[in-house]
Order: structure tokens, then sequence, then C-alpha cells
């Protein structure tokens, strides 16, 4: 038996490598055109690798275009693999599978089904997991064909844990092979009555409330950090010209303030920091970046990205909100 690809995202270019690893024929390649990279966190281009392997492709836009299904049914793939495509599969490409058609999720199903796993399981400290199911109706609910756990570590930036568990999966849909190839697949289904899910984050979910405690502005930190949009916080640039000069200026602007947007990719929680200071006030500046007093504690911003560039930078005693 064979098996066509459908995804957009490091976690798809996983499961095909997977798939040519373990022996699988791969008849057929969809991927999300790459014009919608910029819109797509974690955006992989399937179409070099399905080159390399002289494996048909076609991008699209929607996956309910008349197109893809055609394609499909050209290249009459016997399972039918969606990893990493942020759209719902409607049954008529389900179909043009003749055995199923499989999804990947990175939680331990029937918990965290939804959006945004990764972000969810650091922020709520939850166990992960790499599964591959067979697609439904309904979301993230159909019977598991194999879970393997996946190691979640304290200090895991979002990154880390797409890595990891891109690693477990390429492995485990490898060592599947052989029984998609034969049709000797397993089902076990899920128990409904212990599912939670997961809702959708958006960009402006990431900003950074400096009266949080500094442990939880990290995890906020390295749960959206690349390749997400990031955590962030903004600084006005009246306030930074009186930061640095110790005092307001003789004359008004004639401009309005502007604020001055931070991206924080990395940061360290700062041990046995104090809490003398306002909340977001930067209190020292060295080469790694600023230090910020939080809630409970100071955090040092070691990776950040301001917007505009050409600001005259950060001073110590301002504040970020």
């Amino acid at each position: 038996m064979n098996a066509a690809l459908i995804g957009s995202v490091s976690s798809s270019v996983a499961t095909l490598q997977g798939m040519l690893r373990g022996g699988l024929e791969v008849t057929a390649v969809c991927g999300l055109h790459e014009r919608h990279a910029a819109k797509i966190s974690d955006f992989h281009d399937l179409r070099p690798l399905a080159a390399q392997w002289g494996t048909p492709y076609l991008a699209f836009d929607k996956v309910t275009e008349p197109q893809v299904k055609a394609f499909l049914e050209r290249h009459r793939p016997d399972w039918l693999f969606v990893i990493g495509l942020s759209q719902l599969v409607p049954a008529a490409i389900r179909d043009a599978a003749r055995q199923g058609a499989i999804g990947f999720h990175p939680t331990p199903l029937p918990e965290g089904r939804g959006r945004a796993p990764v972000a969810w399981t650091i922020l709520n400290q939850r166990p992960a997991a790499a599964n591959l199911f067979f697609l439904t109706d309904e979301p993230d609910a159909g019977d598991i064909v194999e879970q393997r756990p996946v190691p979640v570590f304290p200090d895991d930036y979002a990154i880390d844990l797409i890595i990891r568990t891109n690693g477990v999966l390429e492995q485990m849909v490898a060592d599947l092979c052989p029984a998609f190839a034969s049709g000797q697949v397993t089902r076990h289904p899920q128990d409904h009555s212990k599912a939670t899910w997961y809702g959708r984050r958006r960009p402006e979910d990431g900003r950074i409330d400096w009266g949080q405690p500094a442990i939880d502005i990290y995890r906020l930190i390295r749960a959206v950090s690349h390749p997400y949009p990031g955590a962030f916080t903004t600084q006005r640039s009246h306030e930074a010209q009186r930061s640095r000069t110790g005092r307001a200026p003789l004359t008004a602007s004639p401009h309005p303030p502007t604020r001055l947007h931070l991206i924080v990719w990395r940061a360290t929680p700062v041990p046995g920091s104090n809490t003398q200071h306002l909340p977001g006030t930067i209190v020292a500046i060295d080469s790694n970046g600023p230090v910020v007093q939080t809630g409970d504690g100071l955090l040092h911003l070691t990776d950040i990205q301001t917007d505009p560039a050409a600001h005259p930078g950060l001073a110590t005693g301002q504040r970020l909100e």
C-alpha cells in the first residue's frame, strides 16, 4: 500500500522523512503555497523534499480547492496523512484515501485537543506526546494508531519542544511504515469523557504583564518564542527621553508619544532578586540585555527585538508596559 501527504510545517517534513525512511511508497505530496509563509508559524515548504524523491507535488491555498481532490484521486493513495495543516479537512478529501486519513497531535490525547498545543503545554506545564490518529469530522477525536510520550523540560522554549516532538514523530512514522504498507494498522478509541481542549491563541495574547511573577512571565516567553510571534511589551518614547536626561524636556514635543515595541525571545529569571521597584522598571542593563522588575523579582531579557529599530534604545529607570 502507499500514501499521500498534506502539510505545511516542520511536523509535515518529519512525517515525510519518516515515511521515506521506513520505505512506505509516497505517491503524492500537497503543500500550502509558499506565499502563506509569513502568516504560518513554523512554515516549511514541502516542495524541495518531494522533488528530491521525485514525488508529484501540488501547492494549494485552501485544501477544499477542487484541484486538491482531483490531484489525490489521480494518484490513488491508500493512506492520506494530513500533518501540520491548520485547516479542517472535509470527508470529501479524506475519502480520497481508500484505507483512511491520518492526523497528528502533540499532546497525550484525549488531553489537550484543539489549538496551539505546544504553547499551552508549556504554559500549563502539561505532558507532551506524539500521536497518529484517524481523522474524523471532530478535530483530534479519532481512534489513535499510536501515542508516544515526549519529554518536556523546565526550561524548554517552543522550538525545543517542537524539535524533540518531531524527532519522536519521525521515528514513530518510520516504525509504523510496515503496518501501513500491509494495512495492518491498530486502532485504539479515545476515552471522550477524559477529553480536554486548548483554545486558539492570537499574537496579542503574548503581551507581558509585568505585575505577574517572574516565573510566569518566563514561562510565557518560552511558550510563544520562535517560531511563534513572541512575547512582547512596549515603552513610550517621551518617557525614554525623560529617563535619559533625568528631567522632562524644556519644550513639549510637537509630536505625540510613540511606542517602542519590544519582542522578548529569550529571558532568564534572576535568582534571589528583590522587589524594590515598580513592575516593568528597567533596573539595569548589561551586554546581554535589560534586567526588568516583575511582580516578585527580576527577569533578565537576553534576546530582544525592537521596532522601530532606529529608536535610541532603552535606559535604566524606564518602565515597560
